[in-house]
């Protein structure tokens, strides 16, 4: 019995070493491991008084501002020639009443973003607030839709939306879906213009040295469903007069942040 035993093992070690038979060919395998890295690029354009339910910006022409008011005060009843490429929105003469007047710009922003980042990005705005007037009017944007869409988008009021809250000549809060956008942190350095909105590449590059907000994004969206496709977001514009508001020709801008993941 020993002596099987024995056997046995002097079998099994002599199995653990695999010799060739004479005449035939040996091969030998290895592996090489290789990796890559897809960098995200992000490509962003801007337009203004956008026509809806195209597939490429252009100017919207049956666009039209909405008066909403309690108290009597009155917006342009029609648009100027803005034109999408200008990056410009003339609300035109606005006369305030006894209560708020808001004036809402259909489809006064468009929004195209052509990006391969599977993180995703977030969009803020706020205003240049740093020339008079301060006080006495306010912005709200309503989203036509928290999705990217293959074309440009609708507004989403088919009438006027609620005008906002002053607070001691602040805009304090927007009516119904409308968002708030509240003064830029920082300085601003360039008060708008067409190279701005003209191309935005990743890294976002701006002319304005002011401070990215952290809180109160107007979009969010996820990982595109395509990384070849551009996609487009788009908003309506509500300028909001306080009743308390003086006489005089106004401009100013509002800053669109992209940031990427």
């Amino acid at each position: 019995m020993k002596r099987a035993v024995a056997g046995l093992g002097a079998l099994l070690i002599a199995g653990a070493v695999t010799l060739a038979p004479a005449g035939a060919s040996t091969t030998y395998e290895g592996a090489v491991k290789f990796g890559w890295t897809i960098t995200p690029s992000f490509t962003a354009h801007l337009a203004s008084n956008v026509k809806a339910a195209q597939a490429a910006f252009a100017t919207g022409t049956a666009n039209a501002i909405q008066t909403t008011t309690t108290g009597g005060g009155t917006c342009a009843s029609t648009l100027g020639t803005d034109v999408f490429s200008t990056y410009t929105l003339s609300f035109g003469n606005i006369s305030p009443g006894t209560a708020v007047t808001g004036c809402n710009y259909q489809n006064g922003i468009g929004i195209s973003v052509l990006t391969n980042d599977t993180s995703g990005y977030t969009i803020y705005e706020t205003l240049d607030s740093t020339t008079a007037p301060t006080t006495d009017y306010g912005i709200c944007v309503f989203p036509a839709s928290a999705t990217p869409a293959t074309t440009t988008t609708t507004s989403p009021n088919s009438t006027a939306p609620a005008a906002g809250t002053f607070t001691a000549g602040a805009l304090t809060a927007c009516g119904g879906a409308g968002k708030l956008l509240g003064p830029a942190s920082g300085t601003v350095v360039n008060p708008g213009t067409a190279g701005d909105a003209a191309a935005i590449t990743a890294p976002p590059t701006s002319a304005y040295t002011t401070t990215v907000p952290s809180t109160g994004a107007i979009f969010t969206v996820a990982s595109p469903a395509s990384t070849t496709t551009t996609y487009f977001l788009g908003e309506d514009v509500q300028l909001n007069v306080d009743s308390a508001a003086a006489s005089g020709t106004f401009s100013h801008a509002i800053i669109v942040y992209f940031v990427p993941g």
